[in-house]
Order: C-alpha cells, then sequence, then structure tokens
C-alpha cells in the first residue's frame, strides 16, 4: 500500500509529521510514502492505482461552481479537478482535521489487510485427501 502527498509545501510537511506521529510508517510494511509535484502524474497514479491511498490539499481541488466558472483566476495553479476524483472513487472524502487522518489511514490499512484472502489452513491428513492437496504433493 503505497501513500501518495499531493499539495502544497506546507500541507505536505504537515502530513509527513502526522505519520511520523502516528508510525504511519511502519503500518504500511513494504508501501511507500510519496510525494508528488506533477499534475500529470498525480493524475497517472490516481488513473492506474486507485486502491492506494492519496491525500491531496483541499486547496488543490477545483470545484466546479459558478464562482469558479466565471471566477478563472481562483482556481489554483496545477489544480485537480473534483470530477476526475469522483470518476476514480476518490472524491468521496474530506478529512477536517489532521488527527482524523491517521484514523482514517489505520481503517484503510485494516480493511486492504482483510480483504486478503487468507491460507487454507489443512490439520489432518483427512483434510489433505479431501482437497486433493496430499496428491498433488505425491505429484512433484
Amino acid at each position: 500500500m503505497n501513500i501518495y502527498i499531493y499539495g502544497s509545501d506546507p500541507f505536505r510537511n504537515k502530513i509527513h509529521e502526522i505519520m511520523d506521529h502516528g508510525n504511519i510508517r511502519i503500518k504500511i510494511g513494504d508501501g511507500e510514502i510519496i510525494d508528488v509535484y506533477d499534475l500529470q502524474k498525480i493524475k497517472n497514479h490516481i488513473a492506474n492505482n486507485s486502491e492506494q491511498i492519496f491525500l491531496i490539499d483541499q486547496s488543490k481541488i477545483i470545484t466546479d461552481d459558478l464562482l469558479s466558472r466565471y471566477l478563472k483566476f481562483l482556481k489554483p495553479k496545477n489544480g485537480i479537478h473534483k470530477r476526475y476524483l469522483d470518476e476514480h472513487g476518490l472524491g468521496d472524502i474530506s478529512i477536517r482535521e489532521y488527527d482524523d487522518l491517521i484514523l482514517y489511514i489505520d481503517k484503510r490499512l485494516e480493511a486492504i489487510e482483510n480483504a486478503k484472502p487468507k491460507a487454507l489452513e489443512i490439520t489432518t491428513i483427512d483434510d489433505m485427501l479431501e482437497d486433493d492437496t496430499l496428491e498433488a504433493l505425491t505429484e512433484v
């Protein structure tokens, strides 16, 4: 599981501070925390890996409301459209407080861990015969 961070420098610094405080780097195991600085790169990551965790600065999200259509100077530079996030299943989560971020990441990691298939437990030779596991072992 990778965590992608896209936003301003103060936003990224605060996120890294929170992740260090919540031991998130340890919890993600083989995953990485990746800072993304380019709009096209974050779009590519979202398109190819929408099941990963994306932390996007609210100031970088462009909403399609009446005000932003007429006052184009209000749109952030290198902003990503909320519609694009919605299309990839990422637009439904907004965290108002940084403390909630650790809880959100923990729940996502737990959900992913629970979704992984569990190894079959074989306790007796009868179970092995039932599953044809013993036959498969003798064929090798």
